[in-house]
């Protein structure tokens, strides 16, 4: 693991212990009982590590940048980080996807955790209830993060993806 991949390593690698700490909490939710489990600071850490995933492959731009200014002369510019394998190939975009459905996973529970079931509006036909349907789209989100933390950090752990600056 090179230097500049222990981090984006160890980030992913909080983020799925934070998942693990969501599902505890999470435990009986919607089913046995009702009352909100207190996730905010585990979805709130979870939501800004995937965002300074998302950076590290698509830096947002500066005000400077905005108006046409290069990089190079932008104080607080951010280059992209490079990710490559060893036959040079570009993982750059495949990070980027990657950490942008991470953070949208994250997103996702977010949403469905602020959710009040009682204000949710099913068909008369639904296939569930109004408190299945928050759970199901709290644990879909929280799916979708675990599984692509994982993927990132399986893929940078083992060097199959290396990251350079």
């Amino acid at each position: 693991m090179s230097d500049y991949s222990s981090p984006v390593v160890h980030s992913v690698a909080k983020i799925l212990e934070l998942s693990k700490d969501i599902e505890d909490k999470l435990q009986g939710y919607l089913v046995e009982k009702h009352e909100r489990p207190d996730i905010s600071y585990e979805l709130l850490q979870v939501f800004i590590i995937a965002d300074d995933l998302t950076q590290l492959a698509n830096p947002e731009k500066t005000s400077g940048e905005f108006f046409g200014l290069p990089k190079d002369v932008v104080g607080g510019s951010k280059h992209p980080v490079s990710f490559s394998n060893n036959l040079g190939w570009d993982f750059g975009p495949w990070f980027g996807e990657k950490s942008a459905s991470l953070k949208e996973g994250a997103r996702k529970v977010i949403m469905n955790w602020e959710l009040d079931p009682d204000t949710v509006n099913l068909v008369e036909n639904a296939p569930m209830s109004n408190n299945e349907y928050v759970r199901y789209g709290i644990d879909s989100g929280l799916h979708e993060v675990k599984t692509y933390a994982k993927v990132i950090f399986d893929q940078l752990f083992s060097d199959r993806v290396k990251v350079d600056k």
